[in-house]
Order: structure tokens, then sequence, then C-alpha cells
């Protein structure tokens, strides 16, 4: 069976990091007992941002199939913790979808969401930071991102981080009221990634990389 506790480069983890306002956030990678946590984290973030959400988050058994299924290799969730006695709270949720074989192994994509509570900190740019460079370890070196085409404050950001649209999934998209909707599919390179947000020296605000 897949144990992920056994993946060796994962070894740096936990990582400190400091936040704008002085308090700390500690960044690892989601285990098989975080479900509540990861739970708790997606029922704090709010209804305008979860509603372009791919998976429903709402459910906790959708949680709980992602902590069951884990397997770094393909998807690896990157959580930013704050630690309260021996309590911790997840304030951001972070994962990098990898390619292990096929023409696409160069191509990754990026999804990040931030506590409401952290926003405008520098937590969502030192998670995309993480993450960036997790994916140029493992050899990547295209971003890909799918946004629906209703999520406006979404493109926006992802065009002010040098992300070109390159294709649309017509009616890919299927709210619970059953409306439809196009996704965006969204490309940029890794390598000007790191320089556009070096030159934006932004943090992320907005759920931009969807679950």
């Amino acid at each position: 069976m897949y144990d992920p506790l056994e993946m060796t480069d994962l070894r740096e983890y936990p990582k400190e990091v400091a936040m704008r306002d002085g308090s700390r956030v500690w960044l690892r990678p989601m285990t098989k007992d975080d479900g509540e946590r990861v739970f708790s984290f997606f029922k704090a973030l709010p209804e305008k941002d979860r509603r372009y959400f791919k998976h429903d988050v709402s459910r906790r058994s959708t949680i709980d199939a992602w902590c069951e299924g884990l397997n770094y290799d393909l998807t690896l969730p990157i959580l930013a913790v704050t630690h309260r006695g021996n309590k911790d709270k997840v304030v951001a949720n972070g994962t990098l979808h990898s390619e292990l074989h096929g023409w696409s192994t160069h191509v990754a994509r990026i999804r990040l969401q931030v506590h409401p509570d952290f926003r405008l900190l520098g937590l969502g740019q030192a998670m995309l930071r993480e993450l960036c460079d997790r994916a140029a370890m493992r050899g990547v070196g295209k971003i890909q991102a799918l946004v629906r085409a209703d999520n406006i404050e979404g493109l926006r950001l992802m065009k002010k981080l040098g992300f070109r649209k390159e294709g649309t999934f017509k009616n890919h998209a299927i709210t619970k009221q059953g409306a439809r909707h196009d996704v965006a599919i969204l490309f940029q390179d890794l390598e000007d990634l790191w320089k556009r947000m070096e030159d934006l020296n932004m943090d992320l605000d907005t759920p931009t990389f969807l679950p």
C-alpha cells in the first residue's frame, strides 16, 4: 500500500513562514489525519469563494476521500497551519497536480485557497512559491489552471500573473442549480511565473486556483 510518509523528498517539512503582521505559520503536506482540520478550513471560506469550486467541499465525504487517497507523486497537498497549544488549524490549502507518464509530465496544475483572516499577509504568495518550488523539483516547466469563465476576479488575477488563455471547455461546469458555464484553460511558463511574482510582489487573496 502507498505510504506518503515514506516520501524522502518531503523531509524538509514542516517549514516555518513569517507573515507580514509578525505571526507565523507552518507549511507541511496533508496527512490522512487532517480530515477534520481541512473540513473546518473549507467551511470557513465565504460562500462566494466556494461557488467556483469544482468539488463539493461542504461534504465531509469529499475531504475524507482526499485524505484516504493520498498519493504525493500525483497530487501533493500542502497545508499552512497555525499552532495553538497542541491543536493545529489549517489556514491555507494548496495542491500541485502532476503527471507521472505520457507527454504532459512537464505540465502541472496548481490550486490554492487562503483563509479570509490570513489574506493580504503574504501567505498566498508564500504558498504559491512553495508549490512552484516543488514543481521545479519535479521537472515541471509549465503551469496550467482551469478557471470558470464567470469567475471574473480569478481571471483578472491570473492575467496579472501572466497566464494566457489557450482554450475553452464549453459548458464544462454545472452548478447545483443546473446552470452551465464555460471553463477557461490557462497556461504560464514556470520561469515566467516566478519572475512575474517577483516583479509584482503581490499577495494572492482570491480563490484563483480551484479545487
